[in-house]
């Protein structure tokens, strides 16, 4: 579908944009309701992303990555999660919340060690924050890790997880014992080969189902402090400074649900005829798609145009929050229109709307909920105003 946006970029950024369209089609739009059904994660369209440096766009080039700017991850993660979103949640989960964390504060060795496997398709990595009673209010971990000489040693358990029953390495927020608030937050690098790391079984989801999601359990994990990424208690300070790109990415997943539904809505109001004519010379029609093309667009030059400040250092929490909450909520206003003007075959599993409609909701619960990212905005405007 042709894109104004397409004059506003560099032609690096088309081209890269391409290769990603081009592997989405190939390797994802085929099998993209059998992953959905199934609940599997397609490791040979990850593989292939790694082979065409689609998962490490903006990691340092001396480690396999391609030095790009955020942009270049959001045209990429776009492209994904337009055919296939859980394979889009899960590659960025590797692209920035492992891989960028660690080129920007991990230790020379931790760079070489964790980075290329990830970046070429050979591993899955995992983020572990949540836990059963600290999702929104991430201060209140319960998982803690504990000095026993020069080792550390971890307990404790993470929910909702996004890849962790098939990752292979685990960044994973501890606080040291008897600690609270923002102190004592340590991130901790750890190997599914570790003893006492374990995985529970994947979480049966409403949507994003070719994204596998669980637990991760921690039973007396002793590391050591090799395994410390950026320095002791210094683990929230580093989570809060990438808040603001988190949270644009994640606004770059509904983006791209926004536009399959787009697509898709268009493709069938031409195509299907009630009363003897195609229902796209309906106004009511029309309307929809005219209201749902106005939403992406805004949704889409907001959110990208917020990529450079990232990338300049600026801190951006009011304006990321705006993109991620209007994006979400239009993502999942889309698909609702997409499945209306579907009619019943938008209800039906034959078309891919009604899996674009389960997709669509989970942006508006992760990465920080609709909610806290209204309190977010309203506690920056009580700032500046």
């Amino acid at each position: 579908m042709k894109n104004i946006w397409d004059a506003l970029l560099s032609e690096e950024h088309r081209m890269v944009r391409e290769t990603a369209r081009r592997l989405a089609e190939k390797e994802l739009a085929p099998i993209a309701r059998e992953l959905d059904e199934q609940e599997r994660f397609p490791m040979e369209a990850y593989r292939e992303a790694g082979r065409n440096g689609l998962i490490g766009s903006t990691s340092p080039v001396e480690y396999g990555g391609g030095g790009a700017d955020l942009l270049t991850n959001a045209l990429i993660k776009e492209e994904f999660c337009r055919v296939a979103a859980g394979f889009g949640m899960s590659v960025n989960m590797c692209t920035t919340n492992f891989c960028y964390f660690i080129s920007k504060y991990g230790s020379e060795k931790q760079k070489t060690t964790y980075i290329p496997p990830v970046l070429n398709g050979e591993k899955l990595a995992a983020f572990c924050l949540t836990e059963p009673e600290a999702g929104s209010d991430a201060l209140a971990i319960k998982t803690t890790y504990a000095k026993k000489g020069a080792a550390y040693v971890l307990n404790g358990s993470k929910t909702f997880i996004t890849n962790a029953p098939l990752a292979q390495y685990f960044l994973v927020m501890a606080r040291e014992h008897g600690t609270r608030g923002a102190g004592g937050g340590t991130l901790f690098i750890l190997d599914r080969e570790m003893p006492g790391v374990s995985t529970g079984q994947p979480f049966e989801k409403m949507g994003m189902r070719c994204s596998p999601t669980g637990e991760v359990f921690l039973d007396h994990v002793e590391v050591s402090g090799e395994q410390i990424m950026g320095a002791e208690g210094h683990g929230y300070p580093i989570l809060f400074e990438t808040l603001d790109e988190e949270r644009v990415l994640g606004a770059v997943t509904s983006i791209g649900i926004m536009q399959a539904c787009l697509e898709e809505s268009v493709k069938y109001a031409k195509e299907r005829k009630q009363f003897s004519q195609p229902i796209c010379d309906f106004q009511l029609v029309k309307n929809m798609l005219a209201e749902m093309a106005t939403r992406l667009e805004l949704a889409r030059h907001y959110a990208y145009s917020l990529c450079p400040l990232i990338d300049d250092g600026r801190r951006i929490s009011k304006e990321a929050s705006i993109a991620k909450y209007y994006a979400s909520s239009m993502a999942t206003q889309a698909a609702l229109d997409a499945i209306q003007i579907h009619g019943g075959y938008g209800y039906m599993r034959e078309y891919p709307v009604e899996r674009y409609m389960r997709d669509a909701k989970l942006v508006e619960i992760g990465g920080g909920t609709s909610e806290i990212q209204k309190m977010i905005i309203a506690r920056e405007l009580l700032k500046e105003i």
